[in-house]
């Protein structure tokens, strides 16, 4: 068992949001950061992270807790392999009552593999040549530690060589067991990528294939450290440029993201042979939500992948465009053939997301109708700051008037907000929450008593982490504040002539005469404190 002071210490020492930024998509909202729950399926976010407290909520499923047990739930690991993991990743120490720490993953196989790579490739002149001949220099074959994977025998020799158990390669995802309990090489006939996680850490290996193999690139095993709608292929090169440019170009292999930063495309990244994904979005967000350039293949795969990546995009409300690769089948090819100044051309010209979708869905549709309903259903995924030139795209293709393509009124989600929520107390807390001097203006004039449907949440003005759900509702919009004072004055209204009823009931008469003059006074625009009777 680990010992609890030394618990607290690795949770002292990790910023919660960090850890969960790599698995969703977080956006700051005051205090905390919120963004769509990973354990349960929703569109509106109503997860919230507090990095000042060390916690996490989810108001739709009701999921809570620390930073642990955050890892222990997404990853379906127990309590003792969360923690480590954790000190694993921030390499910090953790001290068990045994005295004794459980096995960690072994990091040797792939360290010692990853140079066997190097050392096989810089020994063989003709795959050197090949390289070479692809475009990738010799500065780039060793920035990005590319390798070579030839006999698998030579492998399983070089572990004996090493000391290192085939069991623990095994674990690494360089080694498995044939059906008669034999050790073999996953890896063989191919050049290799060392891939490394968002700790700087190897996570495992890419290859592609020098044999004609069917599978032109294969990856690591899917394992707890080797997860690849996890991980971007020169994240650990591109990150720092992808922060400063706050632009990103993803593409979608290994040779095209070397052959990018050579020519001087230092904020390319690629994904592992799979499409750009929800998981992925995380670690793009955390470098500062960049502006996203897809640059995939030219053929049908690539541009259906590049389609489904921009609706994704568009979605999570990233900026950025579709480059349109002519005259080559990939960047990688285009700047072997020295097209370094024509790939920037093309990135400067990429379509929009928007666009690319819209124009996509049109040149596809089976009719006119088809294509207006296919493109409505796009539309109403888009963020509303992102619908308007969304909308006036569709239009054009279609003929149309963008107005048809205008946002459908929507009531408040009752799983957020309760049964009876109420859309003009909604607007109003929401604007009282993001209005800080409004709200200390108007504070004497309010009292939860006001808010039939929601007094909780203006009782909880003040607290984002409890408001999140409606700070982050964006079909729920703010009030200027001569709006928000007339809001209040019908709010007071409506209260005082439930009042009337009760006083009369109860004879009065002098509590009745004042709440007439108090409500002449709010229909003539005036505002007074909050007084009960």
């Amino acid at each position: 068992m680990i010992k609890p002071e030394s618990i607290e210490q690795l949770k002292s020492a990790i910023d919660i949001a960090d850890v969960i930024g790599n698995y969703v998509e977080l956006r700051r909202t005051g205090a905390s950061l919120v963004g769509r729950c990973p354990f349960h399926e929703e569109r509106t976010g109503s997860f919230s992270v507090s990095p000042s407290r060390g916690f996490y909520h989810c108001f739709g499923c009701g999921a809570a807790g620390d930073v642990i047990k955050f890892v222990q739930e997404i990853e379906r690991i127990g309590f003792n392999e969360a923690a480590q993991k954790l000190a694993d990743w921030y390499n910090i120490a953790l001290e068990y009552e045994s005295g004794e720490a459980p096995k960690r993953r072994d990091p040797r196989p792939l360290e010692v593999l990853k140079r066997f790579f190097i050392n096989e490739l810089w020994q063989n002149g003709d795959i050197l040549g090949y390289l070479q001949k692809r475009g990738i220099s010799r500065s780039s074959i060793e920035r990005f530690e590319i390798g070579l994977a030839l006999s698998g025998a030579a492998q399983i020799d070089m572990f004996s060589r090493e000391k290192i158990p085939l069991t623990l390669a095994a674990e690494a995802g360089v080694a498995a067991v044939d059906e008669r309990g034999r050790y073999y090489a996953r890896f063989t006939n191919r050049v290799m990528f060392p891939i490394y996680n968002p700790q700087g850490q190897i996570a495992g290996f890419g290859g592609r294939t020098i044999a004609d193999h069917a599978a032109k690139y294969i990856n690591s095993p899917q394992s707890s450290f080797f997860d690849k709608s996890r991980l971007l292929f020169a994240l650990n090169f591109a990150k720092e440029a992808i922060a400063k440019q706050r632009r990103a170009i993803v593409c979608e292999g290994y040779m095209d993201a070397v052959m990018l930063h050579q020519a001087g495309f230092q904020n390319a990244v690629a994904t592992l042979g799979t499409a750009l994904t929800e998981t992925h979005l995380p670690l793009l967000k955390k470098l500062g939500e960049p502006s996203i350039t897809l640059s995939y293949d030219s053929d049908q795969a690539g541009q259906e992948a590049a389609f489904k990546a921009a609706k994704l995009l568009c979605a999570r409300g990233f900026g950025g465009a579709v480059a349109l690769i002519e005259g080559a089948k990939d960047p990688a090819e285009m700047l072997e053939a020295g097209g370094s100044e024509k790939l920037a051309t093309c990135y400067q010209n990429a379509v929009p997301f928007a666009r690319f979708v819209v124009a996509k869905i049109a040149r596809r549709a089976e009719n006119r109708d088809a294509a207006f309903a296919q493109m409505r259903q796009f539309l109403d995924t888009l963020p509303p700051f992102a619908r308007e030139e969304a909308s006036a795209s569709a239009a054009a293709h279609l003929g149309c008037d963008p107005s048809r393509f205008r946002i459908r009124a929507s009531a408040p989600s009752a799983a957020l907000f309760g049964a009876k929520s109420d859309r003009a107390e909604l607007t109003l807390i929401k604007t009282l929450a993001l209005n800080r001097t409004l709200y200390e203006n108007t504070v004497d004039y309010l009292n939860a008593a006001l808010f039939a449907a929601h007094a909780d949440l203006f009782a909880a003005i003040g607290d984002e982490e409890r408001l999140f759900a409606l700070l982050s509702d964006e079909s729920i919009k703010t009030l200027s504040p001569d709006e928000a004072k007339d809001a209040i004055g019908k709010l007071l209204t409506f209260f005082y002539k439930k009042e009337l009823k009760r006083l009369r009931a109860e004879g009065r008469a002098e509590a009745i005469k004042e709440v007439h003059q108090m409500i002449d006074r709010l229909k003539n625009g005036g505002l007074m404190p909050f007084k009960r009777f």
